[in-house]
């Protein structure tokens, strides 16, 4: 399935793999001038194709490597002969996606993108009258990249944002790099944040600074409950709740659990958040 909607210049699809008529998961992808923000997942390519005639995609950013944002790399750089760009460590990955071992759910839902070639992106690049800093940010992924727009004020994010209030961390993520990532961004100027689950997310400063506060707090809670002598898994249910479907559905890849462990296990949390 595949929505087209614009916000200002931008051109938004929303994207995800039809089963029938439920969507068990939307991403985002947009296009600013000649330009394309992530390729989506590759079950929605035919309808993506489709929604871009008569658009042109000189250049593709992928934000990171992972296979909901590079799954229609190859097929728009062989139809548009699109130049892909990606922070240095996403390279080897988005050009051999079989690299990195998918987990049964991310197959079902994305499937394995086929490989692409891709370019090293610098510090700063243009789409058309755009200029936009290009932010690495640690926690999510390996080569994980924010897009910033100081005219407009536009934070793409990638997956770096994706609400304010999450309850899972992924089995490959860091809690506490991805707050301090969202600290480092927090001290630009957002007006508009473009992240690939939410979509457009207007007033944008303030829902990161919502997202931080929201985490610190859950933080110094972990922090506090596991000083009195409370076990991880107990201070799960307080704050988090037993495990739920998110867990059993992805075969543990997304745990609230791992959350906690994670926070426990960091060297940032031997300090007491301030």
């Amino acid at each position: 399935m595949l929505k087209t909607s614009t916000y200002e210049d931008l051109t938004i699809y929303k994207m995800g793999r039809s089963i029938g008529k439920f969507v068990p998961y939307f991403v985002h992808c947009f296009l600013l001038e000649d330009t394309l923000i992530d390729t989506g997942t590759g079950f929605a390519g035919s309808e993506f194709l489709s929604a871009l005639q008569g658009k042109k995609v000189n250049r593709i950013v992928n934000t990171h490597y992972h296979e909901d944002h590079t799954g229609n790399n190859y097929m728009l750089q062989q139809k548009h002969a699109a130049r892909i760009f990606a922070h240095r460590d996403s390279i080897p990955n988005i050009e051999n996606p079989r690299n990195v071992k998918l987990k049964l759910y991310q197959k079902w839902i994305w499937g394995y993108p086929e490989g692409s070639a891709t370019e090293a992106i610098g510090d700063h690049l243009y789409i058309g009258s755009h200029p936009f800093r290009v932010i690495p940010c640690d926690g999510h992924s390996a080569g994980h990249i924010c897009l910033y727009e100081p005219h407009k004020k536009w934070l793409f994010t990638g997956d770096m944002f994706c609400g304010i209030r999450n309850i899972y961390l992924r089995r490959d993520e860091d809690f506490n790099q991805i707050l301090l990532s969202l600290e480092d961004l927090s001290k630009l100027k957002i007006d508009t944040i473009f992240c690939s689950l939410k979509g457009v997310v207007t007033g944008g400063g303030n829902a990161l600074s919502e997202k931080i506060k929201y985490m610190k707090n859950l933080k110094k809670e972990i922090l506090s409950l596991h000083r009195q002598g409370m076990p991880a898994d107990k201070v799960r249910n307080k704050l988090l709740g037993k495990e739920d479907m998110m867990f059993y559905v992805t075969g543990g890849h997304f745990s609230k659990q791992y959350l906690i462990n994670n926070v426990l296990a960091s060297p940032y949390s031997k300090s007491t958040v301030e």
